[in-house]
């Protein structure tokens, strides 16, 4: 019972690692961005909030696993 409780926490970081992977890859198709823009979504104070979290992914050692060149190639300005 007790390697379940010490599996749980790894399991559970991998999958909050490939669903943010997943989502950062997602961000650079720009018919999703286009979408989330008709629907008044990047406006959103929360969202704003999650894409400043997600700004880890720049990093070198969690940027190599972003298989989108373009996301990489191009600096995000969530400044404004």
């Amino acid at each position: 019972m007790s390697q379940v409780s010490v599996d749980e926490p790894k399991t559970s970081n991998r999958v909050r690692f490939e669903l943010e992977l997943e989502f950062v890859q997602a961000l650079a198709n720009p018919y999703y961005l286009h979408s989330l823009a008709q629907q008044g979504i990047l406006n959103q104070p929360a969202f704003v909030n999650y894409l400043q979290y997600l700004l880890y992914w720049k990093e070198k050692e969690y940027a190599r696993f972003v298989q989108c060149v373009s996301l990489n190639r191009h600096p995000v300005d969530l400044s404004s």
